[in-house]
């Protein structure tokens, strides 16, 4: 991105004491899939910030007001917008990790009730053996059920209630980053599923160095069609995520205009670049019972702005060889 504003184009180019803020400045620097009215709307909401850090703080603000609280992903995409990724095939799956564990928190604080990861892990399998008999009709007692309407197995109502729950919890719009189920085959059967997708997607913030629970969702593109074409008048956007979809992230690196996808800040890269794994953004749908695959609590040290920055320069090797 190059900025008209003569403010912007200085702070941009002023030399910055830590490593977080230098790659701030370059993923801003190298940012090429914002257009031009995108970006335009972005200086006019920055006005003229002071310093580093005030452009920082009223990135955040754009991002909560002219992302999370828009038309999803934002209102200001419009047909043509070089991030925008149409022809997303509908029965291609999809993968999306989320933090659950104040979400747990908050479920005890208010039911009485203290739901644990293995307690989830079993009831996974029985939201799928429930969703497997529903309609089936082999013999006169499978039709008379149907007909009588035949409850749900205590698993699937206790998952649906937890799912309920959880999509109330997380009713704004933000960017839902997610990755090609293809790409990671067999994940869920990984005792280490959960450090093998952060690894590979970036997700540097879920390895804090202390417990964090994980569940692993798995939906397909019509998934995302259905929970927002109805909504919102048929638009529904699938994207390549840029610097200005999301507050200031060292870990995320934009990727070249010249790519089909998004691509994530590896964080166990390989040599021959084959950790890479390609990214997109959605607008957040509610969640399905069906969509859980599994869940677990990774423990993991976290990265320094040193390993970052380390990181980020293999990632652009990889991506100058792409």
């Amino acid at each position: 991105m190059q900025f008209s504003n003569p403010n912007l184009s200085a702070l941009l180019a002023e030399p910055q004491p830590d490593l977080a803020a230098l790659a701030e400045q370059g993923n801003l620097c190298l940012e090429h899939r914002v257009s031009a009215g995108r970006q335009s709307a972005y200086e006019a909401f920055l006005g003229e910030p002071q310093s580093w850090a005030d452009w920082r703080e009223r990135h955040f603000l754009y991002v909560r007001e002219e992302v999370r609280r828009r038309f999803p992903p934002s209102a200001s995409f419009t047909a043509g917008e070089p991030s925008l990724r149409p022809g997303i095939e509908p029965n291609q799956y999809l993968l999306r990790v989320e933090r659950i564990d104040s979400l747990l928190a908050k479920y005890t604080k208010q039911t009485g009730v203290k739901i644990t990861v293995e307690e989830i892990n079993r009831w996974i399998p029985g939201q799928r053996k429930s969703s497997s008999q529903k309609g089936k009709v082999s013999t006169l007692a499978d039709l008379a059920a149907i007909q009588m309407g035949e409850p749900e197995t205590p698993e699937a109502a206790a998952l649906g209630e937890l799912t309920d729950f959880f999509n109330q919890e997380r009713n704004d719009c933000r960017p839902s980053f997610v990755a090609f189920a293809a790409e990671f085959d067999c994940l869920a059967k990984r005792g280490d599923w959960a450090e093998e997708f952060c690894r590979r997607c970036g997700l540097a913030h879920f390895f804090a160095g202390t417990p964090v629970t994980l569940a692993l969702f798995r939906y397909r593109g019509q998934d995302v069609i259905d929970a927002l074409s109805a909504e919102h008048g048929g638009a529904v956007v699938f994207a390549v995520p840029t610097t200005i979809d999301q507050p200031f992230y060292n870990v995320y690196f934009p990727a070249p205009a010249d790519l089909s996808w998004g691509q994530a800040v590896g964080l166990a890269p390989e040599s021959d670049c084959s950790h890479l794994a390609a990214e997109l953004i959605h607008a957040r749908i509610d969640y399905q019972p069906a969509f859980w695959v599994t869940v677990t609590t990774v423990d993991a040290a976290g990265f320094s702005d040193a390993d970052i920055t380390d990181l980020r320069a293999r990632h652009l090797r990889c991506l100058q060889a792409e």
